[in-house]
């Protein structure tokens, strides 16, 4: 009966030394597979490096108030719809189908919808003494922030190459209000905001346009562009931290 039971015992703690070493066998073949799936390869680095290149010049045209560089950068099916004067005109902020939408509205709210023409004929707008002024890009909400810099947080790559988020933090000055608050109250700020990208013949180009600044900091997608749109939900990315890019 004793040996029955020894050999018993034998029997299940060689079961259990034989589960306990296919479970470990199992499991770093999971973080295997699961490292080999998310592996940054050498030609995610170069989308990046061409990414962070990207969004330097689309930052840097938003400092400079180059409209024509901010055109040019976005989504090919949206410049054909919207010219360089619109975008300037609505200070950086238009959905390809402004037009199509404002004239829906304007039985409703009475609101005036400027035709091509107008747009490019008054490039500037008038500030509250009723003189002209240019347009500049519009970075938030508050007219009083000024952005000056930026530097690079996260850049998010889809697997098949195809879609890339750019997460930066942007640095400048902001002041209160002179209208409510006597006196010049400056301040340094910085908000995070995300540029969406898409990879279009060959080209990363601007495929999305996320809302202004918000005081909050949140980003929330305004505009889509008049193309599908599926591909980003069924996306899978691929982070990478600029660091590993060796910029310069």
């Amino acid at each position: 009966m004793r040996k029955f039971e020894n050999k018993f015992i034998r029997l299940e703690l060689k079961y259990w030394i034989n589960a306990i070493i296919l479970g470990a066998i199992f499991s770093i073949n999971s973080v295997k597979l699961i490292h080999a799936e998310n592996v940054i390869t050498p030609q995610l680095i170069e989308e990046a490096q061409v990414l962070a290149e990207k969004e330097a010049q689309f930052v840097d045209a938003r400092i400079t108030i180059d409209w024509d560089k901010i055109h040019g950068l976005q989504h090919p099916d949206f410049r054909k719809k919207i010219s360089v004067d619109e975008v300037r005109y609505f200070e950086g902020w238009v959905a390809h189908d402004h037009r199509k939408k404002a004239k829906q509205n304007v039985h409703i709210s009475g609101t005036f919808v400027p035709t091509l023409d107008f747009i490019k004929k008054y490039p500037n707008k008038l500030d509250p003494l009723g003189f002209p002024v240019p347009r500049r890009y519009v970075w938030s909400n508050d007219p009083f922030l000024k952005i000056k810099s930026y530097s690079l947080e996260k850049i998010s790559i889809s697997k098949n190459r195809k879609y890339a988020k750019v997460r930066i933090m942007t640095r400048g000055r902001q002041r209160l209000n002179p209208a409510i608050v006597r006196g010049n109250f400056e301040f340094d700020a910085q908000y995070p905001l995300t540029d969406y990208w898409e990879k279009v013949e060959g080209d990363w180009v601007i495929t999305l346009l996320s809302a202004p600044i918000a005081m909050s900091g949140a980003g929330i997608l305004k505009y889509y562009l008049p193309n599908d749109k599926s591909g980003w939900g069924k996306a899978d990315f691929v982070e990478i931290n600029p660091e590993d890019l060796k910029l310069p």
